[in-house]
């Protein structure tokens, strides 16, 4: 595999609640592949777009549509493309059946991750009215709730149910997952097929365990194999501004239940790092730890974030940035979390101080406080020299 290969255009579809088609969920969303709403997914994996992907890769061309490794990598060695290559390396010889132009007649899914909807419960300051109907109704949009498969999702699920039994990976992310009727209307399907060894893995930001009659409890009892990553970035008030909608107690006593009724699932936390949380991100990470927020292993993940840029760390003035520098290089974690932070250290390092996106951050942080009747350093006045 050539240094801009990735296995995911061989083997996996991201469809946005949009309905955009990208190879993965942080491809670069100026250059979808495709709109699920208005072409079938047959005619989106062939098309011009795809097979142009797969041509690059082959050939160790970058695309604009995976500028997120390629700076992740830049700055640390490690991206989504490096992550997803390991852990599929098995089937790197697909690559084998692509003709010159990047054409692959077969559709065979190993891994499927669609966000079926915006509908969401929260108002995260890093995300937008794209992957939140709460965003959306703040904000005033004429349209609240968007579909990946249009008006409704009936059709795109129907294209994709042939290919569940095939299906190695299911990834559930948002909107909200567990408020998505395609969410269950999957988990009943592998059900009724007896494929309840597939893996399920969740960003959820688990806020409820119910949706309508349902309990997805009572569904996760079927499957063997579930990895739950709970969308939190702090604890606490900290949690409560930066995912707008947050109960911390509700969040927390969820997750206790969790691990009462299903204790053989992986359940840990994915974290947007982003200006709010790296200056106290030790503090995070030892209130996880320290009150047993996890089953099995705590294996979080963390993204760094790169868009929107006046969230990222370019906010950070420089004698900031050694500040928090130093306190990271305190931690005392295990070595695949030390290991990590290491690459937030890293990226912070090696990221400029921009004046634009800091006046940008301040701009947008007066605009929802005022909305939201909250006042950024009540939460976090380590951040008073921004």
């Amino acid at each position: 595999m050539s240094n801009t290969s990735c296995i995911l255009p061989w083997l996996h579809l991201y469809v946005n609640a949009d309905g955009s088609v990208l190879p993965c969920c942080i491809g670069d969303y100026r250059y979808p592949l495709g709109d699920a709403k208005n072409s079938s997914i047959e005619e989106i994996w062939n098309n011009k777009n795809f097979k142009n992907l797969r041509y690059n890769m082959i050939n160790g061309l970058e695309s604009p549509h995976c500028n997120a490794c390629y700076q992740s990598e830049k700055m640390t060695g490690n991206s989504a493309r490096t992550h997803f290559n390991q852990k599929f390396k098995k089937y790197k010889f697909l690559q084998n059946f692509t003709q010159p132009d990047g054409y692959l007649e077969k559709m065979d899914f190993k891994y499927l991750d669609i966000r079926w909807s915006n509908i969401c419960n929260f108002k995260c300051r890093t995300c937008c009215a794209t992957f939140s109907s709460a965003w959306a109704k703040e904000d005033g949009n004429k349209n609240v709730y968007i579909f990946a498969g249009g008006n409704s999702n009936d059709k795109l699920y129907n294209e994709l149910e042939p290919y569940f039994e095939g299906v190695e990976e299911f990834y559930f992310a948002g909107g909200e997952p567990l408020l998505t009727d395609k969410h269950y209307a999957i988990l009943e399907k592998l059900i009724t097929l007896g494929k309840t060894d597939v893996r399920l893995r969740y960003n959820s930001n688990l806020s409820k365990l119910k949706f309508k009659n349902k309990s997805v409890l009572d569904l996760w009892k079927h499957f063997s194999d579930i990895e739950i990553y709970a969308s939190i970035d702090h604890y606490g008030e900290k949690a409560e501004y930066i995912r707008e909608g947050t109960n911390w107690k509700q969040v927390e006593k969820n997750i206790r239940q969790i691990k009462e009724y299903t204790p053989h699932i992986l359940l840990s936390t994915n974290s947007v790092i982003s200006v709010l949380n790296v200056s106290t991100l030790n503090n995070f990470y030892n209130y996880i730890l320290e009150n047993n927020l996890y089953s099995k292993k705590y294996s979080p993940t963390l993204y760094t974030l790169i868009e929107p840029d006046f969230y990222n760390f370019s906010v950070i003035n420089d004698n900031l940035k050694h500040k928090i520098i130093d306190e990271l290089k305190t931690r005392n974690f295990d070595d695949n979390l030390n290991a990590q932070i290491d690459d937030v250290i890293q990226t912070l390092e090696k990221t400029n101080y921009n004046h634009e996106n800091r006046n940008n951050f301040l701009e947008q942080t007066k605009t929802y406080d005022r909305k939201r009747n909250r006042n950024l350093l009540d939460y976090f006045p380590e951040l008073k020299s921004i």
